[in-house]
């Protein structure tokens, strides 16, 4: 009898206890939504969000990964200081020479945009690896035009002879970035 009475005990402040943790939290609010199904048009494209997004209190909210990408930027989540950095164009990883990439400067001299290859006067110094003057541009080129504190992303189509260039070129000597500084 008195085993009953224990565990009758214990069971009821385990229960009470799991209770006053759920419903004690200061975060947690219910909430009327009603869901919508959005198109999201962007200079990324186009993203349909089936049952992602809602409004509530006259404002729509929708997931903040998808918007970045309709946008056609970048977050970065800071795991440790519960922030999201958004940027409005896309990043690339820097040169790594220890996968034989190689950064070089220079100038277009002439592009021809139907096969995408460069021409270009490349800036030696002591710390150079001397490149073809002819460079195939890959397809999926990520190409960064950066004025003072500002950055954005180009396309291949944008460039133009006598531009000064950063260039990031992948193990074959194929362009894979490309800064353009102004």
């Amino acid at each position: 009898m008195k085993k009953r009475i224990l565990c009758f005990i214990m069971l009821f402040y385990l229960i009470f206890a799991l209770y006053t943790m759920v419903f004690s939290q200061n975060n947690y609010n219910k909430i009327d939504v009603s869901f919508k199904d959005i198109v999201l048009k962007g200079q990324g494209g186009i993203y349909n969000l089936h049952g992602e997004t809602f409004y509530y209190n006259n404002k729509l909210y929708a997931p903040v990964s998808n918007v970045i990408k309709a946008l056609g930027g970048e977050g970065i989540l800071n795991k440790e200081e519960n922030e999201i950095t958004i940027r409005n164009y896309k990043d690339f990883p820097e040169c790594n020479s220890l996968k034989g990439e190689v950064f070089a400067y220079g100038m277009i001299m002439s592009i021809d945009y139907q096969s995408r290859k460069l021409e270009i006067e490349q800036y030696l110094d002591d710390n150079s690896i001397e490149l073809p003057s002819k460079l195939e541009v890959k397809k999926d080129v990520n190409i960064i035009l950066e004025r003072n504190d500002k950055k954005m992303n180009l396309d291949f189509v944008d460039l133009k002879a006598g531009d000064r260039i950063g260039l990031i070129l992948d193990k074959e000597k194929n362009v894979r970035a490309i800064i353009l500084s102004k």
